[in-house]
């Protein structure tokens, strides 16, 4: 299946949150929304200020997104970090340091660490 850079970037962001949690969401409310997860992460935020373990909620996010996870080795956002370096390509992942980190694993470029 062919993606649009959009799509890289929501599938890559998807994977985080698959490893992470809800600690790896954006703070981005129409992504949220999009994968039903705004209620969580708003819940996981709640949690995290009252000191309550979030791992149930991480669990149902997980089991959401599951769903929308496909498997590709992300062509057009490494080519837009091969073209523009990591500075670019850091304002398309929300300047999330996690994000790139993460890229780099599933794109085969971890030498970049």
């Amino acid at each position: 299946m062919a993606m649009t850079i959009e799509q890289e970037i929501e599938q890559l962001v998807l994977k985080c949150i698959a490893l992470d949690g809800l600690k790896a969401c954006p703070k981005d409310l129409a992504f949220l929304e999009k994968y039903g997860l705004k209620n969580l992460y708003f819940f996981s935020l709640e949690y995290a200020m009252e000191g309550t373990d979030a791992t149930v909620l991480d669990s149902k996010a997980k089991g959401l997104i599951r769903w929308y996870l496909y498997s590709t080795d992300f062509p057009l956002l490494r080519q837009k970090y091969e073209r523009e370096g990591k500075a670019e390509l850091m304002k398309c992942l929300y300047l999330e340091e996690r994000y790139f980190t993460e890229f780099l694993k599933l794109s085969g470029q971890e030498e970049g660490l």
